[in-house]
């Protein structure tokens, strides 16, 4: 397949090639999107285009390489946003949050006119939390009540996020607190419902039907993946893209 580097590059510079006419460009966080900044630096059509970045680590790199950036206050929506996701299910829903920018992102998804996930292929999976736990971001005011009621409402085991020797903060200045489902979920919906009930949780890192297309690279191949088709090899995954060796 190759490394997993490799293929974030190859579905990153693929990428380039989604954005067409759109004006107003959103930018996921994460390590894809880091790599898919690193495509942009070099890209003439960035001239001209507006971005709308979903973490200040995103935006400093925004910065770097001199893209015009903006928020969502001077913008309705942004014509596509490009992300990427820590697990993609056959059903193109999502984990993410970790990174810590579940919010922001999720603000940016509903905010979106086309929502597409870019990835290497480690993030499919059959259901959501096979290798990642779950993240939720919560308001630090009452957090460890917060966190006694998650884990009395979930019964799984659940840790506020550290960062070093300290607790992480998000962009938002908020706790992440990190659920270790006992196995995959098998109601994603449910969960999200349930956990987004208990005051003091900001946003769950489950993107459930947001998600318009994915595009995984399996080695220098992309297939996109579109809603009710199946991730893995065959299905409903297509075969469009392979990188010229």
């Amino acid at each position: 397949m190759g490394d997993n580097l490799n293929e974030k590059e190859v579905v990153a510079r693929f990428a380039l090639t989604l954005i067409g006419d759109a004006e107003v460009i959103g930018l996921g966080s994460g390590t894809t999107m880091m790599a898919f900044l690193d495509t942009v630096r070099c890209w003439e059509g960035r001239k001209g285009k507006t971005f709308i970045p979903s973490s200040e680590e995103i935006a400093r790199k925004a910065r770097e390489i001199g893209l015009k950036i903006a928020d969502l206050e001077e913008f309705e929506y942004a014509d596509i946003t490009i992300d990427g996701a820590d697990e993609i299910d056959r059903d193109l829903n999502l984990l993410k949050g970790g990174g810590g920018f579940l919010t922001r992102e999720k603000i940016l998804a509903a905010s979106s006119r086309r929502y597409v996930i870019i990835a290497d292929h480690t993030k499919l999976v059959e259901k959501l939390c096979s290798r990642k736990p779950l993240p939720v971001e919560v308001i630090r005011f009452g957090s460890s009540s917060t966190l006694r009621r998650i884990m009395e409402r979930t019964g799984w085991v659940c840790r506020i996020r550290e960062a070093g020797s300290s607790r992480y903060i998000t962009d938002n200045g908020n706790y992440i607190i990190d659920l270790f489902p006992d196995r995959p979920l098998e109601k994603p919906h449910e969960v999200l419902r349930m956990i987004k009930e208990i005051p003091g949780v900001v946003e769950v890192g489950l993107f459930l039907s947001m998600a318009d297309e994915a595009y995984v690279a399996f080695g220098d191949k992309v297939k996109g993946i579109r809603r009710g088709g199946g991730p893995q090899p065959g299905g409903n995954a297509v075969l469009i893209h392979q990188e010229k060796g």
